[in-house]
């Protein structure tokens, strides 16, 4: 009987620990991650840096405001010297537990490389950056005597333009925020599907964000640590 008891509380404490491993390593907006520089995906998903911060030496500008940051330069600490990273070769890195993922060159008017914070962490996560673009505005152009428009110009102007973009945890597929694309990557959650597909256009896109919370948070998503 003693024996039966002490196997029993074995195994309780056994489905306890591993509830509480499981819980440990949820994907959630809260998780930290590792600080240090990843230079692949797998990397990133199994929350191990291939470089610490405290073996490099890195010039990094960070702006918490837009959750983006510009990298100069990286510089790794070896036996034999220091050697310089490619930023290309980076995949992404996290500061303060926060993970940022490396945009593509040409994707910002910044000159350096330009790395994005994921702003939501979970089973779809999601960044965000802007961008200027120039477009031509149709403006009157008035009579100074009588105060009356008399023709019609074209006027340049500069306006910001807001890039939303998805990352698939469990793959590392990236793809353009937009409702098409979220339906796409959400058929493993039919009865959200259904409230999308009930909803116009504009109110999908408007609600859009809010869909994502709503699967971000029914869905799981671990890590591979």
């Amino acid at each position: 009987m003693r024996k039966k008891i002490l196997l029993l509380g074995l195994l309780l404490g056994w489905t306890v620990f591993a509830s509480a491993q499981a819980d440990s390593l949820r994907l959630s907006k809260n998780y930290q991650f590792k600080d240090g520089i990843y230079l692949t995906f797998d990397d990133f998903k199994r929350n191990q840096p291939s470089y610490s911060w405290d073996s490099l030496r890195v010039s990094i500008f960070s702006n918490p405001q837009t959750f983006l940051a510009q990298v100069e330069y990286v510089e790794a600490t070896q036996a034999d010297g220091i050697e310089r990273v490619d930023l290309d070769a980076i995949w992404g890195f996290s500061l303060g537990g926060i993970p940022y993922i490396r945009l593509p060159r040409g994707a910002t008017q910044k000159t350096l490389p330009i790395f994005a914070g994921l702003r939501l962490r979970g089973k779809i996560c999601y960044y965000s950056y802007e961008t200027e673009e120039q477009v031509m505005l149709r403006m009157p152009v008035y009579n100074p005597l009588t105060g009356r428009p008399f023709q019609v110009g074209q006027v340049e102007r500069t306006r910001k333009v807001k890039n939303e973009w998805m990352l698939n945890f469990e793959n590392g597929e990236i793809a353009k925020f937009t409702v098409n694309n979220f339906r796409e990557w959400i058929k493993d959650d039919q009865q959200l599907l259904r409230t999308i597909a009930d909803l116009t256009e504009a109110e999908a896109q408007e609600k859009l964000f809010q869909c994502l919370l709503i699967y971000v948070d029914r869905n799981a998503a671990y890590l591979e640590e």
